[in-house]
């Protein structure tokens, strides 16, 4: 008769019987592949791409022989024409490895003992005779690099986009590797590749994002990986989080109107719909704690209390609509504003019949308060006597803009 003990085992034994099955799962939907990895099922994209870890077993380097085959199946001559670039790749898969800064939750990071792979022999020890080659110039143009890519995420969801995108990327890799680098398709996949293979948390972390969702073993791990140029850092908040680059359109061009020489005469609608107070409170959210708005903050589990982006619009749609309807109106009538160079943000309507149909009363108010101010030019008045003459106490963008500045007042310090 069986021990209780033999029962415990016999049923452990069982679970990571289907635990191995698991690992070897692959399902479809729509059209796209799952995997089981990391225990869950995660879409499988360009499987070439993976980065196999073993950290269980670091001597068997299997990050570097791994990084040097996606390498080598990019092109067998990249090691020739990319030396240097190679070795930063190679040498800092290993780096990630063995200090735990590898995605966890992306599935171009593998664990060895779920892929159940075999590795050659000879590739394994041309990868480990290059590997030797690594200073710590390679590894610091790496680091930088996966900083770069990162801070794209965390704008515009993409790590390196179609092409070399995003302005420190395109500069470091030209700093790096050559101006004839940034239009090299070979340079693009290895990049590509590489960028994907560090946890994004971590690094978004280091790039002091406030109230990134990170346990302490993994703040303690990234406490040794080398912090960001301060060039870098002083560049998190240029943008908005992607997900959100629509709230923070119309407030910019808010801001632009109201620093318009003219714009104490310009209308502004009465009305719920026009009441930027939603928009300034949802601005000043968005600053303070800008991963809850991430594009991906759900599934990349960024934050613990992430915002759900379409409700947020749905909650919105109306007023949005209003207020960039009113926008593309005043910038279109008014074409010395300083805000021209926004209409040609997609999210800004066309300048239309069907748009002046929407809003006829206010769009017949700024022609002619605009052609009142065109007369008095043409007479050679200063902007300042044209709004002394023209202003009549009435309901107007820079009135209305103020008041939130000063709601408002340390998001403009």
């Amino acid at each position: 008769m069986a021990t209780t003990s033999d029962a415990l085992i016999a049923v452990a034994d069982e679970i990571l019987a289907r635990v191995d099955h698991l690992s070897a799962v692959q399902i479809s939907k729509k059209g796209r592949k799952y995997k089981f990895v990391n225990n869950n099922f995660q879409r499988v994209r360009e499987e070439d791409k993976h980065l196999i870890v073993y950290p269980e077993d670091l001597d068997k380097n299997l990050s570097t022989v791994l990084a040097y085959e996606i390498l080598r199946n990019i092109s067998e001559d990249i090691f020739e024409t990319h030396t240097d670039l190679c070795l930063s790749i190679v040498g800092a898969a290993r780096e990630l490895e063995v200090n735990g800064w590898y995605e966890e939750e992306n599935s171009l990071v593998i664990n060895y003992r779920v892929l159940k792979a075999n590795f050659n022999d000879a590739n394994r020890e041309r990868a480990l005779l290059f590997a030797q080659k690594v200073t710590p110039e390679h590894l610091h143009r790496a680091y930088i690099l996966l900083y770069c890519a990162k801070l794209n995420f965390f704008h515009t969801d993409h790590h390196i986009g179609t092409k070399l995108e995003g302005a420190h990327v395109r500069q470091y890799v030209e700093e790096f590797y050559g101006e004839e680098a940034l239009e090299l398709h070979m340079v693009l996949v290895a990049l590509k590749s590489f960028v994907h293979w560090a946890n994004i948390k971590g690094l978004l972390y280091k790039l002091e994002v406030p109230n990134i969702d990170l346990d302490n073993d993994a703040i303690q791990k990234f406490s040794t990986f080398p912090d960001p140029p301060e060039e870098l850092l002083s560049h998190v908040y240029d943008r908005y989080p992607s997900g959100t680059s629509k709230y923070s359109l119309m407030r910019k061009a808010m801001d632009i109107l109201a620093d318009f020489d003219y714009s104490k005469l310009v209308p502004y609608p009465q009305g719920e719909e026009f009441d930027m107070k939603w928009l300034f409170d949802l601005c000043h959210n968005i600053e303070s704690d800008p991963v809850r708005y991430h594009l991906r903050s759900v599934a990349k589990r960024l934050s613990k209390d992430p915002v759900n982006l379409q409700d947020l619009a749905n909650q919105h749609a109306k007023s949005a609509k209003c207020l960039l309807s009113y926008i593309s109106l005043v910038l279109n009538v008014f074409h010395d504003s300083g805000g021209e160079f926004l209409l040609q943000n997609s999210k800004i309507p066309n300048f239309s019949d069907d748009l002046i149909g929407q809003w006829p009363d206010l769009y017949e108010n700024l022609v002619k308060i605009s052609n009142k101010i065109d007369e008095y030019e043409e007479k050679s008045w200063d902007s300042d006597d044209i709004v002394s003459r023209l202003f009549d106490g009435s309901r107007n963008v820079y009135d209305e803009v103020s008041k939130m500045r000063d709601l408002y007042a340390e998001d403009y310090e």
